[in-house]
């Protein structure tokens, strides 16, 4: 007959009794009828071999067996606690990774707000940005990325998202522009007078091959509005609209924060345009993990402090 398998309870009524010298103690501090109690330690004596603790007019004495077994058994029990404890995230002490998925306009909008609190509690940290691709949900899902920043498609069943903030579009043009003085006088151009200019058109990358361009996403190209660059980065427009009468169409947040690296100003745009929400996205595979969940606190933090600012 196979002895019963030990047990966090019986190593808990192991070290009560010991402690109170008293089976009736030890089952109140426990919770216990005193018969479930008696049944318990009938089982750690059957475990060791041992009657463990006798009766006497001192009340339960603990054997010379069981004086031997109570600092293994406190060892033990200490290395359980340690074991099941909640998983603590230092980040003063942190020096891996994080792998957030973006394409630029998602960093320098987004996760540029967030690096000065992120770097003064983990000085030791690193950040990789892992360009998007139409295996997001994948990269997520295997490790790859940890987080993704990203707007637009619909989340699998075992993902989970954050809206950092609904998001539409607006113009870009340099001081320069003739439609420049729309933003001094707070007033939208026309869609025609819009169309009178050729525009800069911004593609999404994935493995050197175009995915699709911002403004198409958003609804907002005209027919007779021709193209006059294409590139594939978001940092590329400033210098080029400060030195034309170009147009962009972007995301508002993006069109203003590219507004304060160059001499630019944001337009309305002339109909009404697609909102949509830029997103926090994660796979629930690091939905409890602690280094994630700091991660996204960062995230809410900034969000929080621009909805008090307005």
């Amino acid at each position: 007959m196979e002895n019963p398998p030990i047990s966090t309870p019986l190593l808990l009524l192991f070290k009560t009794l010991h402690e109170t010298r008293s089976l009736t103690l030890a089952a109140d501090r426990l919770g216990m009828s005193q018969a479930a109690a008696s049944r318990e330690l009938s089982k750690l004596r059957v475990i060791f071999n041992d009657n463990l603790f006798i009766k006497s007019g001192q009340g339960m004495l603990a054997t010379p067996r069981a004086e031997t077994l109570f600092p293994l058994v406190l060892e033990t029990l200490t290395s359980i606690g340690h074991l099941t404890a909640p998983e603590k995230f230092e980040p003063a002490s942190f020096d891996g990774a994080f792998r957030i998925g973006a394409v630029d306009n998602g960093v320098f909008t987004i996760l540029s707000r967030i690096l000065h609190d992120l770097f003064a509690q983990a000085p030791h940290a690193k950040i990789d940005i892992i360009p998007l691709g139409d295996d997001l949900y994948a990269c997520l899902k295997d490790g790859r990325m940890d987080i993704a920043i990203h707007p637009v498609q619909p989340l699998p069943a075992d993902f989970h998202e954050y809206r950092l903030f609904e998001a539409s579009y607006a113009c870009v043009v340099s001081k320069s522009h003739p439609l420049a003085h729309y933003a001094e006088s707070g007033q939208t151009p026309s869609l025609d007078e819009i169309n009178r200019y050729r525009r800069i058109q911004i593609t999404v990358q994935q493995s050197g091959k175009p995915r699709y361009a911002i403004d198409d996403v958003a609804f907002l190209t005209s027919p007779g509005q021709e193209v006059a660059i294409s590139v594939p980065y978001f940092l590329a427009a400033p210098l080029i609209l400060a030195e034309t009468d170009f147009l962009l169409t972007l995301p508002r947040q993006t069109a203003e924060h590219i507004a304060e690296m160059a001499p630019l100003v944001v337009l309305p745009y002339p109909t009404p345009s697609n909102t949509f929400f830029t997103r926090l996205v994660w796979h629930h595979r690091v939905h409890r993990d602690p280094a994630i969940q700091w991660l996204r606190s960062l995230f809410v933090k900034h969000v929080a402090e621009k909805h008090d600012k307005k």
